[in-house]
């Protein structure tokens, strides 16, 4: 008897614990249930988040084959050229083949040989009568255009509406005899790095693949391509892209196109880039109606205030790290007519304020040419405001024979202490650094490795043009205007290398070594 009554109080026992454990594991999710859909796995509900299946199934349709066509001549690419966008896209077989350069002193003859170039590409419908948005590249300098759809085997001719270069974006036209499925288009401005996206096109040919993956980062620029970096916001992302991906769309989860794919490097794996769909919306209008984009424009260089030293932010009197920095103005250009010197921080557009150089550019090129701007900048420290008239992005722009003379010898006390050596503009020293003919200033002619100057990119032939917002015609100008220099005090030179002018700031040093 008193073994039946243990058995039963040990059951007992068993069945209270697994009841129990079962709770447990059920109340702290030890063992969730698996599902395709991340969504689920994440922990939101599926109707909040659509699985990849549900998004690829619905944009498939809108998504279109593109194929180039054009005409090049034998001989038309010189040997050494290097295609831009090589770095990027990589010598693929949608980007044309290097050619030969004539022999030497052989000229290109206007009746030489033409040869066919089909090139591919994505693309994807925006409207049911058949606007397609792709990039600039695919269909640059194409004769003709053909698009395929998902379901149908035709190929369309498709009718080029408008180009812009600057943002490697195309907007073309084909006409199905029916309404089309299209893919809507999202708000760009409100995607998170981290969050779901997928890429869907006709990469190496292979026609609707798709591909996942997250936003990696925002606002990145491309350095390198032919083309107007000032303007690039590319969305990076590692969800795969190849050659043919170009112009196909990328989707954020509701399924809109926040994107539309342009980039890989060809130097890794996993990033790649989208030109965001804002900026598409933007000038879309200007493609249908015009077939170009016009934009406003300054005339400046700038950058962003908080990525200045705090040794320059200190020397021009910058309290906030926010609004863009003037580094130069170009002559006859809207900022200069208005005012605008090196120098100034620009805050504010119409009272709007401005975080940094990018929002400056975009409020700006989003203006017409001809459009009135009023611009709050900081001077010194002290808040004024001018107004400019832009002019048109597209369409602004753009010694002899005498022995060298005798340079003076020796190097001032201060120049050793600045960590760098400067000679006057002669014709001599001008034909030596390569300088213009009208350059004013005086030109540096040795940099010590080891100073502050050459950490901040100061280099042989760089000409200096003003110190301490003073300009700088000669030798006698620079050395009146350091000559008061003492250890630790901070000097502010305009430099101009090249066709870049920029402000440098430099702590004088208490012992330098002599250049």
């Amino acid at each position: 008897m008193n073994r039946k009554l243990q058995f039963v109080a040990l059951s007992a026992i068993v069945a209270v614990s697994v009841t129990v454990g079962m709770f447990l594991a059920s109340g702290f999710n030890l063992t969730p249930a698996t599902s395709a859909n991340p969504a689920v796995a994440a922990g939101a509900s599926p109707a909040a988040l659509p699985s990849f299946a549900e998004i690829a199934e619905r944009a498939n349709p809108a998504v279109v084959s593109i194929t180039s066509t054009s005409m090049v001549r034998e001989r038309e690419m010189p040997r050494n050229y290097r295609d831009p966008f090589e770095f990027f896209f990589g010598p693929g077989p949608d980007r044309r083949r290097q050619q030969e350069e004539p022999p030497p002193g052989e000229q290109q003859e206007e009746d030489s040989p033409e040869r066919r170039e089909d090139s591919g590409g994505s693309g994807f419908i925006i409207s049911d009568d058949g606007y397609v948005l792709t990039n600039y590249h695919v269909v640059e300098n194409a004769n003709r255009v053909e698009v395929r759809l998902a379901d149908d085997a035709r190929e369309l001719k498709a009718e080029i509406i408008g180009t812009d270069e600057a943002t490697d974006l195309a907007l073309i036209k084909i006409d199905a005899g029916k309404k089309l499925p299209t893919i809507p288009l999202g708000d760009s401005e409100r995607i998170r790095v981290g969050e779901w996206v997928v890429a869907i096109g006709n990469p190496l040919a292979w026609e609707h693949t798709v591909t996942v993956g997250v936003v990696s980062a925002r606002g990145r620029r491309l350095v390198g391509l032919n083309r107007d970096s000032s303007l690039d916001d590319f969305i990076q992302t590692d969800a795969a892209i190849n050659f043919g991906n170009s112009g196909g769309p990328l989707l954020n989860i509701a399924g809109e196109a926040i994107g539309i794919n342009t980039a890989i490097s060809s130097q890794g794996q996993g990033i790649g880039f989208a030109i965001p769909i804002n900026m598409a919306k933007q000038i879309m209008d200007q493609l249908k109606e015009r077939g170009r984009v016009s934009r406003g424009y300054l005339g400046i260089q700038i950058q962003d205030i908080n990525r200045l030293p705090p040794e320059e932010r200190e020397s021009f009197g910058l309290q906030e790290a926010k609004g863009a920095f003037v580094e130069s103005v170009e002559k006859n250009l809207p900022a200069s007519v208005a005012g605008i010197e090196p120098g100034d921080a620009i805050v504010a557009v119409d009272g709007r304020p401005i975080a940094s150089s990018s929002e400056l550019i975009a409020e700006i090129t989003r203006r017409a040419p001809d459009d009135k701007v009023r611009l709050t900048v900081l001077r010194g420290g002290k808040a004024l405001e001018v107004t400019a008239l832009l002019i048109d992005r597209q369409g602004a722009g753009d010694g002899g024979g005498e022995p060298e003379s005798d340079r003076p010898s020796g190097t001032p006390a201060t120049e050793k202490l600045l960590g760098f050596r400067v000679e006057a503009i002669t014709p001599g020293t001008a034909r030596e650094y390569n300088l213009k003919p009208d350059s004013q200033g005086v030109v540096v002619t040795a940099v010590d490795p080891l100073s502050m100057a050459y950490d901040k990119g100061l280099r042989e032939g760089s000409v200096i043009a003003e110190v301490n917002r003073n300009p700088v015609t000669d030798l006698d100008d620079f050395r009146r205007e350091t000559g008061t220099l003492k250890p630790g005090d901070l000097v502010n030179f305009y430099v101009r290398s090249g066709s870049v002018s920029r402000f440098l700031v430099l702590r004088m040093d208490a012992s330098p070594e002599q250049p």
